[in-house]
């Protein structure tokens, strides 16, 4: 008798892994949402018994240094859902997307959390079979390059193409696969009694403790501010948005007026948004993001002088009831992350952080875990910065703008705070002071000889690179929409998808020519930064097109018209990427040193 199979699911793409768990057991019975916990999903599969893990996705551009704790811990726990361990893995890849170095990187060292034993346990599952070019998954293979064979190969040639359409005969053959590596095994599951995997299940236990714990903390301080708060609120609230480049501020905007009043994309100069929200005037001021990863040492001086010199802003907000800091969730964040932001925050003075809130945007990427659990997961220096300002945060979805309830409780913790703290005066002769002499030096980035590396060269690197990656995004994006429209792009389609490259729609102004880098001056390090800087950029425009042609696909319309609604929505994205390349980068010093 065939025994009973247990099998964890791996991948980076949700509605890939959904869709390959669904057809395995038949019906809708996994959603095609994001989520953190590990699901398992039990069935009866031609007789026999299948218990599946489908695990929590990472983003495939990115290495496992920048996935958020919380989801290494809940993908390595994923093992302990089906005792006393699974037979096989199955890491599911889209054969319809290019295979990249980087992609490679990334399976590789998130697979590695599990130990270099579970190699021996993984096949490598290809979803999107009608997308092969040529005869034969062999050829494919050969085809995409080096990257692809190698992960192959360290799955001991394991690999299996998943025909999703032809359900019954691709079941079928799928676990006549799993059952042949199952044997390779001699039968045996992989082990979870590892001593580093029971470290990391009880890791996770503990901070599952101690988020109930946080969270019952702030909640009884919000009861006592609630108690104390003036009986009448302030007719009008001022606030402050700051936080890094692509964070979700101009999303964050749109939500709280429930509009779509800024676009989203590089904020140039500090702009601002006053209107009616919950019967009360809200005025919203948005500032130039900085970079995730560098220090204000790396970034052009344009960012801390249009927040400080825009015109008006004295008059307009001189006094905010809330400064916002908008930190998105789904990366990780270390104590470069914590730095940055308190260099930047010090331009405000010093008094800035009793008035301050924390907002977690990428809250849907979090749905089914308290956002406790992702700040005690994340470790000390984002519980620094938590405490910092007072133990107060708040987390939004801004993909749901109809959520209003996410608005109240934000509006409600800043009246609490204003109870607490009153109001605070910006102090904008800050930037004549020292900032960073105040603040621990202690990354890579202090190893570096500053005064030998120029603004201008560091400038000229991310041009080239933000550039470079427009041009990749726009053959992605192609792809993207003959994936998800499940039709191929005639000439004509084409030509509309590509004709932002030769004009701007925000812009008549012609382009600068940049002169060639000086890489040689910018040290390993910092380009090591930048580039993350620039795959982070990537990740984040791919994943905005992909939900919009989800959406677009779901509406009730015609064929046609869904193709025109996508199309013209493909093209609005390319030509905000290609605005954000034109524009993210300006060099105002260009012969300055740093």
């Amino acid at each position: 008798m065939q025994q009973d199979l247990r099998v964890v699911v791996l991948g980076w793409q949700k509605s890939e892994k959904a869709t390959v768990i669904n057809t395995i057991l038949g019906g809708e019975v996994e959603p095609k949402k994001c989520f953190v916990k590990s699901v398992r999903r039990d069935s009866e599969v031609n007789g026999r018994k299948i218990n599946l893990i489908n695990t929590p996705c990472w983003w495939k551009m990115f290495g496992l240094q920048d996935s958020p704790e919380v989801v290494k811990q809940e993908l390595v726990c994923s093992v302990f859902k089906c005792p006393p361990g699974p037979h096989v893995f199955l890491l599911v890849i889209n054969l319809s997307l290019h295979f990249t170095q980087e992609h490679r990187i990334s399976i590789e060292e998130h697979l590695g959390l599990f130990g270099e034993r579970i190699w021996s346990y993984v096949i490598v599952l290809f979803t999107r079979t009608d997308s092969l070019k040529y005869d034969s998954i062999e050829q494919h293979i050969q085809s995409q390059g080096e990257d692809l064979q190698q992960i192959i190969q360290r799955c001991g040639d394991r690999y299996h193409i998943f025909d999703i359409k032809n359900k019954g005969n691709g079941v079928e053959e799928l676990l006549v696969k799993i059952d042949s590596a199952v044997t390779v095994n001699n039968g045996k599951h992989f082990e979870t009694d590892d001593e580093k995997l029971l470290e990391m299940k009880k890791k996770r236990e503990e901070i599952q403790e101690r988020a109930k714990a946080r969270q019952t903390m702030v909640q009884e301080k919000r009861e006592l501010l609630t108690e104390i708060r003036a009986v009448s609120l302030l007719s009008e609230l001022r606030i402050v948005l700051a936080g890094w480049i692509v964070s979700g501020k101009s999303s964050t905007v749109n939500t709280i007026f429930d509009d779509e009043i800024l676009k989203k994309g590089k904020t140039e100069q500090c702009t601002n948004h006053s209107g009616d929200v919950n019967g009360r005037r809200i005025m919203v001021m948005d500032t130039p993001g900085w970079w995730k990863y560098l220090s204000t040492k790396f970034n052009p001086e344009f960012v801390r002088t249009a927040i400080l010199e825009s015109e008006g802003l004295v008059e307009r907000i001189k006094f905010p009831n809330a400064m916002i800091l908008v930190i998105p969730t789904d990366t990780s964040f270390k104590n470069e992350q914590k730095r940055v932001i308190e260099e930047y925050m010090a331009i405000f003075g010093e008094e800035v952080w009793r008035h301050t809130i924390v907002l977690f945007t990428w809250g849907d990427r979090f749905s089914d875990i308290s956002i406790e659990e992702h700040i005690e997961s994340e470790g000390d220096a984002l519980q620094r910065l938590i405490e910092k300002c007072g133990n107060r945060y708040h987390v939004f979805d801004n993909t749901d703008r109809k959520n209003r309830d996410q608005v109240t409780e934000l509006l409600q913790k800043i009246d609490q705070m204003v109870a607490e703290n009153c109001v605070f005066c910006l102090d904008t002769t800050a930037k004549y002071r020292d900032v960073e002499s105040h603040l621990q030096r202690t990354d890579t980035q202090e190893n570096v000889t500053m005064d030998e590396i120029k603004l201008k060269d560091v400038c000229h690197f991310l041009d080239e690179g933000f550039n470079r990656k427009a041009k990749d995004i726009r053959e992605k994006i192609g792809n993207l929409w003959m994936y998800i429209m499940e039709e191929n792009l005639d000439s004509a389609s084409l030509d509309r998808l590509i004709e932002f490259q030769n004009q701007s729609p925000y812009t008549t102004e012609p382009q600068n020519v940049v002169p060639t880098p000086q890489q040689d001056c910018i040290p390993e390090q910092i380009k090591t930064l930048l580039e993350r800087e620039l795959s982070r950029w990537e990740t984040i425009m791919i994943e905005e097109v992909r939900k919009h042609l989800l959406d677009i696909k779901s509406f009730e319309l015609s064929k046609d018209e869904k193709r025109k609604m996508s199309i013209d929505a493909v093209v609005r994205l390319l030509q905000n990427c290609n605005h954000y390349a034109s524009h993210t980068v300006k060099i105002q010093c260009p012969e300055s040193v740093i």
